[in-house]
């Protein structure tokens, strides 16, 4: 047990996932992210052009080229809303992410060594990003976040440690898979 009441000791002594291995789920998942957001781009993209008059040099307001716009934010609006699920909500459920998932790690509560919660997941996923949207120290205050668990004794983020949740290596998943998987 620890002695500093801020630090308790996570149920099942799970040990903490290596910031590398948690780089590389997170690669992952801005992966997948933005391959779902190609669609929404193409289509804005080809709207843009279909109203664009080059010889006036002038943005016209066609009505196919603006359709296209419309359903191109409405796809890049529901692209962030499930990126909010998948990434917030079923995290916080699941304790997994894919890239969490394919590396073997998963998002743990400190109290319970159990997921944290859909209502976790979704502000792990949405307050860094909130924070980061503010040019200059926001910026800063997201890539020291982004950095904590590089040199944290229990390898936390900043958010882990608002929210009280850690990601650890999750033994269930590597005991049961090979190596090669």
């Amino acid at each position: 047990m620890s002695d500093d009441p801020l630090t308790p000791e996570v149920p099942g002594d799970l040990v903490g996932a290596r910031w590398w291995t948690r780089a590389w789920a997170a690669l992952i998942d801005i992966v997948l992210f933005l391959l779902a957001l190609v669609v929404p781009a193409v289509v804005v993209v080809v709207g843009v052009v279909l109203c664009w008059d080059e010889p006036a040099d002038e943005f016209v307001a066609d009505g196919v080229g603006i359709l296209l716009i419309a359903v191109g934010a409405v796809l890049g609006l529901g692209v962030f809303v499930w990126g909010g699920w998948l990434f917030g909500y079923r995290q916080g459920v699941s304790g997994t992410t894919p890239g969490k998932r394919r590396l073997g790690i998963r998002l743990v509560d400190v109290d319970t060594g159990e997921p944290p919660g859909g209502a976790k997941g979704v502000g792990r996923w949405l307050v860094p990003g909130l924070v980061g949207g503010v040019q200059g120290p926001g910026n800063v205050v997201q890539l020291v976040d982004y950095l904590w668990p590089v040199w944290d004794e229990r390898n936390q983020r900043l958010i882990d440690k608002v929210l009280r949740t850690r990601v650890v290596v999750d033994r269930s998943r590597q005991s049961s898979s090979s190596p090669l998987s």
